[in-house]
């Protein structure tokens, strides 16, 4: 599969409110359901070092960090291009662009079916970017490979609001492959000091990027 660049429906800027939000809220149940959630929180669970602040990337409605919160009890807060009027559980989001902006300081940052919007160059600026303000980065996005599109077109697609449903299609088919992925990530930090693990889910339902910045980075 060769990776594609047509754009999904929730990135066109004209896009009714009303459709956002909703379907914003049909990805924080997809998230949930696919056990998303549950791998960002067992993760967080296992930081060596406390986590009290996390950052959500492209955080949406603010519907995870409003679970991270309630389940870790810890402080939260999102960033996001267009940012919602009104966010889910009174959750805390700013606007901006994480590839280039300034970024609010907190010890983890989150960002989820994110990085398969964004070209090789702009995801290579995220990561650095992050690594500024947070000192541990944790990336969730698709797998580029036939078997988790064939399980979505399956399993998720007739249960979707129809707008995530076709998203969740071209999601898999922009994302990168886990080899693409791996290979981004080591050239991003390379000469930084930080180190990274990247994982890949059974099924090929999602990949991890775990990256750890130097405190001085």
């Amino acid at each position: 599969m060769q990776r594609s660049f047509a754009p999904e429906i929730l990135d066109d800027p004209n896009i009714p409110e009303e459709v956002l939000a909703r379907a914003r809220r049909s990805l924080t149940a997809a998230h949930r359901f696919l056990g998303n959630t549950a791998c960002l929180l067992r993760t967080l669970r296992e930081d060596p070092q406390r986590v009290r602040s996390v950052l959500d990337i492209g955080c949406g409605g603010g519907g995870l960090l409003v679970e991270i919160r309630r389940q870790l009890g810890v402080e939260v807060i999102g960033v996001d291009i267009r940012p919602p009027a009104k966010a889910d559980g009174l959750v805390p989001i700013l606007p901006a662009d994480a590839v280039r902006d300034p970024l609010p300081e907190c010890d983890a940052a989150i960002s989820v079916m994110l990085a398969h919007h964004l070209t090789d160059a702009d995801l290579t600026c995220l990561i650095r970017n992050v690594g500024q303000y947070c000192r541990r980065l944790i990336m969730l996005d698709p797998v580029r490979h036939p078997l988790p599109l064939a399980l979505f077109r399956i399993g998720m697609y007739p249960f979707l609001y129809s707008v995530n449903a076709k998203d969740g299609v071209r999601s898999v088919e922009r994302s990168y492959t886990a080899d693409e992925l791996k290979t981004l990530a080591a050239r991003a930090l390379e000469g930084t000091g930080a180190t990274f693990s990247h994982s890949v889910a059974p099924f090929y339902i999602r990949q991890m990027l775990d990256i750890r910045y130097r405190a001085q980075y």
